[in-house]
């Protein structure tokens, strides 16, 4: 399995492709072959899984594809949930091949990526400001992280009181 982006990060609303191909299994060994876009969290609480693409091959479809060549994958990619990295919690997205043998067996790969939000196209020439950033006129503040944690808790605690 291979994706088409060196990085592994496709943008919100933009497509996918990836590609599959089936070796060292004999035609005769293969029942059906499962390929997926999904997403899935990890972490405290709950576990979700979501499918956003799904496409399978059953016996008669496998025998009119050469296994061993190249086949692809293709969708548009949803604007959420994106790709979330926490301490608590992450949400990663990946492509599944599931393959299932005649005698039960089942093999199973995936090949992670990463869903951001959405950046311009790499044919586009990016325009930035050309006075770095320390150098404009009112930079922002830069204040320490005990100088922001009373307005953070201040903050938390009337979330709490709200509900």
């Amino acid at each position: 399995m291979s994706v088409c982006r060196d990085d592994g990060s496709y943008a919100a609303g933009c497509q996918l492709k990836a590609g599959w191909r089936i070796s060292r299994v004999e035609l005769e060994e293969l029942q059906s072959v499962e390929i997926s876009v999904l997403w899935h969290t990890e972490g405290k609480g709950d576990e979700d899984l979501g499918v956003h693409h799904f496409q399978r091959y059953d016996r008669s479809d496998l025998e009119r594809l050469p296994l061993n060549d190249r086949h692809e994958i293709q969708c548009v990619l949803p604007a959420s949930p994106l790709s979330y990295q926490g301490h608590l919690m992450q949400i990663q997205w990946k492509i599944r091949v599931r393959v299932f043998l005649a005698d039960g067996r089942e093999i199973v790969a995936e090949q992670p990526f990463y869903l951001v939000t959405h950046q311009p196209d790499s044919n586009q020439e990016l325009i930035t400001d050309p006075v770095p950033f320390e150098d404009r006129p009112d930079p922002p503040q830069r204040r320490s992280l005990a100088a922001k944690l009373p307005s953070v808790i201040s903050r938390l605690r009337g979330r709490r009181s709200q509900s």
